[in-house]
């Protein structure tokens, strides 16, 4: 795999965790502004979110790097 395959994989997994990361923060503001009396987002809780969609994307790439399809790698006996 070239570097433009990996950098094309990143690019393919990385925007649905993205936009499902800005969506979970807009509905967290939204019941902070209308629970919580408008108290600021826990910036704890955004890394917690951040690091399990870059956990998510990493996973993600690794499987297109490491896992082949059955057949298609040559062993010699």
């Amino acid at each position: 795999m070239t570097e433009k395959d990996i950098a094309k994989s990143i690019n393919t997994h990385s925007v649905k965790p993205i936009i499902g990361l800005a969506i979970l923060i807009l509905i967290l503001k939204i019941i902070n502004i209308y629970f919580f009396e408008n108290d600021p987002i826990s910036p704890i809780l955004i890394i917690i979110f951040s690091i399990g969609g870059c956990m998510y994307i990493f996973q993600k790439v690794l499987v297109d790097l490491l896992v082949t399809v059955k057949g298609t790698v040559s062993t010699k006996e």
